[in-house]
């Protein structure tokens, strides 16, 4: 899993550790998005599953389901897709990140049921991302952790704007600053479960600055150098 809040680099971390490391099954919910605007359908089997509207209605009944399924109706973001021969078909209409989400929720619990290896990237900002988790070490699967942020969420929204200047997606500079510290809150529960996790701060270049086996603790930075999030949400809740 490569977590982290928005604009901190997760694509290229995961650009730079798959050309070293076998990923698996690679799930991306801005690129679905982004498949999804461009061509109106994602053909399920490029994730090496096989389902149907069944199975998906069975999954949008489900809690995880049902909390995305609220927070776009909150905002008036409708979800209107379904699944024909294996594809999943999204009405016509601009798609959006919660229906990309909910998507990549939906591939990732098909590949847990046929114990297939897969990777993703997700911002962390929801408690569902640690339940998800803890789900997934109770079917067997061995969890990689790799996380990566920016000592401020200022920074952020000017990677993001950056981003978006070179043809990628948008975030609400608003929605970057309130999902900052609810992926941070979310870092330790999930360093507990992990099999193995790399911290890494990249506020200026990309530095590995903590890991941990089985939930044990290796600070790799000197302590003078250690950003402030690693801090906060680490240490002082130690």
């Amino acid at each position: 899993m490569f977590a982290g809040p928005n604009g901190s680099g997760k694509s290229s971390l995961f650009e730079k550790f798959s050309e070293r490391y076998s990923t698996g099954t690679f799930i991306n919910s801005d690129q679905i998005e982004k498949e999804l605007n461009e061509k109106g359908y994602i053909d399920l089997s490029k994730y090496l599953i096989i389902t149907n509207q069944e199975h998906l209605e069975q999954f949008l009944s489900t809690k995880n389901a049902l909390s995305l399924l609220n927070k776009s109706k909150l905002e008036n973001k409708p979800i209107n897709f379904y699944i024909v021969d294996n594809i999943i078909i999204d009405r016509p209409k601009n798609t959006h990140s919660y229906e990309s989400a909910l998507i990549t929720s939906f591939i990732r619990e098909k590949l847990m049921e046929s114990n297939q290896n897969f990777c993703f990237e997700t911002v962390m900002s929801h408690q569902s991302k640690i339940e998800e988790v803890i789900e997934a070490k109770k079917r067997g699967y061995k969890i990689y952790f790799y996380f990566i942020c920016l000592d401020d969420p200022e920074i952020n929204i000017s990677r993001v704007e950056d981003r978006v200047n070179k043809g990628g997606h948008p975030v609400d500079p608003n929605k970057i600053v309130s999902r900052y510290p609810k992926t941070l809150e979310n870092l330790l529960p999930i360093l507990k479960i992990a099999d193995k996790s790399f911290l890494i701060d990249n506020s200026e270049k990309m530095k590995i600055i903590a890991e941990t086996s089985n939930g044990n603790l290796t600070v790799l930075e000197d302590e003078n150098n250690l950003p402030n999030w690693f801090i906060e949400y680490i240490i002082n809740k130690l």
